[in-house]
């Protein structure tokens, strides 16, 4: 007799397609025929298995179908679990968007910038403190960055994000062939596997979800207009991935073939992508429920790839209930919670000490609409693509030793970068015992925590630094530093938009101590950031000041 619970899961995926469907991944070289013959299960002879379609040819992952009026799901699940030919079996599933939309428009990216005005101040990522090292886009090699997004649809014609989109460099749009050979015809901005066809507009799938998770990750910086994403000038995979787990699987397969056939190819075909970001789940599942969904992430990982994953908007211990695909095990995935303007965990947003590594700004960040807009965004949704964009943001960084790392052991360089991030976040109340790393992100500590791995960054016996006074000031500040050796020294201002406005000392001076004014009489009220180098490109100190 059925319990209860399964009662329920019955009941529950009758009302859609995917209670008929199970997810397979075979062992090497065995075929679908294997299992879906008559005699693969006789003492379930009414299950009446079938081929629905391939998910990765590569993992020899496959969609079945079966009878659920017919045949008990669960013992079917598991009578296929045991088949010598699987490896690996799991039922298809609906994912829910995640997501709490807020529509209160200000035309404000506190979490950028938090000068505490109609939140907590200094409660942002430190993005302009960042931006002064680098804005995105390409590594000091020249790869062009590329982070894939799982959602449902995008504008591609929003004014902040057409410069942005990646296209598919293999494949020449509209003539209905396959150039690259890779299984899919024309997916030139990708693909819609919701649908299996390659329109990933919002205006074909009616979604509103799409186009504010990429402005976060890479909506075009300094260009005049609207808002910044992380990144300024990244590369948006747009693939429309967002209602069965299936999707997601094929997604993910799409996602690594193109990054390994750009590692073997050293970089002539397929698309250097770093990083890939999913604000989709499904409450309460286990890892156990969806084993192939969590290989996915190993191997991703194994090419190069990190994926990042939005938890649950619910206030719920993961640990405790479950999540997908926060829960997942793989050191290649980044899970993130949402943080508010107060810097405190948002009250729906889920936590877990063992499987939420970290919080970022979710709940009313600021970014792109549909409409060829700006508005307000918030939930787990808005919080997990801003570490996407770290990701990519990091790979960008002007270190060549990295990119050598990245090159030579692409594994390797991917868990620099999220031991980077985890170790560089912002230390909050509401996350610590909530979270792997106790903290918010903070995108210039990231940075300056990667430039530490490799011994770049000046360590604090190489230099002393007073900070300037008086802060606030109307019209100067001093510094002090003292040298202990002799050194290349940079002291420049920046503005609240990351651009470059005075270099004020750049020369070799002696060991020993110096002092220095900097005339700020000149420039408008608001606030501005001193950056002091030593050794070119080496950034040791960072200071906020604030002109009255």
């Amino acid at each position: 007799m059925k319990t209860i619970l399964q009662l329920l899961f019955t009941c529950l995926l009758s009302t859609v397609n995917a209670q008929q469907q199970i997810i397979v991944q075979l062992q090497y070289e065995k075929k679908v025929a294997e299992i879906t013959n008559n005699r693969s299960f006789p003492n379930l002879i009414s299950a009446k298995l079938q081929f629905k379609k391939r998910l990765s040819e590569s993992l020899n992952i496959h969609l079945l179908e079966f009878d659920s009026m017919q045949t008990d799901p669960f013992k079917l699940l598991a009578a296929i679990k045991n088949h010598p030919a699987v490896k690996y079996a799991q039922f298809n599933a609906h994912v829910d968007i995640r997501s709490v939309p807020n529509d209160d428009l200000l035309c404000q990216q506190w979490q950028y910038q938090n000068e505490g005005i109609s939140g907590k101040y200094d409660a942002d990522i430190d993005a302009l403190e960042a931006w002064s090292i680098t804005t995105g886009g390409t590594t000091v090699e020249g790869d062009e960055i590329v982070v894939a997004i799982l959602d449902g649809g995008v504008n591609l014609n929003h004014p902040d994000l057409e410069d942005n989109i990646w296209t598919n460099k293999g494949e020449i749009p509209n003539n209905n062939i396959d150039d690259d050979n890779n299984g899919y015809v024309d997916d030139y901005y990708g693909w819609n596997f919701n649908e299996r066809n390659n329109d990933i507009t919002n205006q074909a799938l009616g979604s509103w979800h799409g186009t504010p998770v990429a402005g976060i990750i890479g909506a075009k910086g300094n260009n005049g207009i609207g808002v910044s994403g992380v990144n300024w000038k990244v590369k948006l995979m747009m693939l429309a991935a967002n209602e069965e787990v299936d999707d997601i699987i094929e997604a993910y397969d799409y996602i690594l073939q193109l990054r390994k056939k750009y590692n073997d190819t050293n970089g002539q075909e397929g698309a250097f992508i770093v990083a890939t970001n999913a604000s989709i789940g499904i409450g309460g599942a286990q890892p156990t429920d969806h084993p192939i969904w969590c290989e996915m992430y190993n191997l991703l990982g194994q090419e190069g790839i990190l994926s990042v994953a939005a938890t649950a908007n619910a206030s719920i211990d993961v640990d405790q209930v479950g999540d997908l695909p926060t829960t997942c095990t793989s050191d290649f995935l980044i899970t993130v919670t949402n943080t508010t303007v107060d810097d405190e965990l948002d009250s729906f947003a889920a936590y877990g000490t063992t499987h939420i590594d970290l919080g970022a700004p979710g709940n009313g960040t600021f970014t792109l609409t549909n409409e060829d807009d700006y508005g307000r965004f918030g939930g787990t949704s808005a919080a997990s693509p801003h570490v996407a964009g770290a990701v990519a943001l990091l790979y960008s960084t002007p270190i060549p030793q990295f990119i050598n790392e990245v090159k030579q052991n692409p594994t390797k360089a991917a868990l620099l970068i999220k031991k980077s991030i985890l170790d560089g976040t912002d230390p909050l109340n509401d996350l610590h015992l909530k979270s792997v790393s106790g903290g918010r992100l903070n995108l210039h500590q990231s940075l300056v925590n990667l430039h530490k791995q490799f011994g770049i960054i000046s360590q604090p016996n190489q230099t002393k630094i007073e900070a300037p006074y008086p802060n606030p000031t109307s019209d100067k500040v001093m510094m002090s530093f003292e040298l202990l050796d002799k050194s290349n020294v940079s002291i420049q201002l920046y503005n609240n938009l990351g651009q470059l406005v005075l270099t004020d000392l750049e020369s070799t001076l002696n060991k020993g101590k110096h002092w220095r004014t900097i005339s700020l009489s000149a420039y408008s009220k608001g606030v501005y950031f001193i950056h002091f180098r030593v050794d070119n490109l080496t950034i040791h100190e960072t200071f906020k000041i604030v002109l009255w």
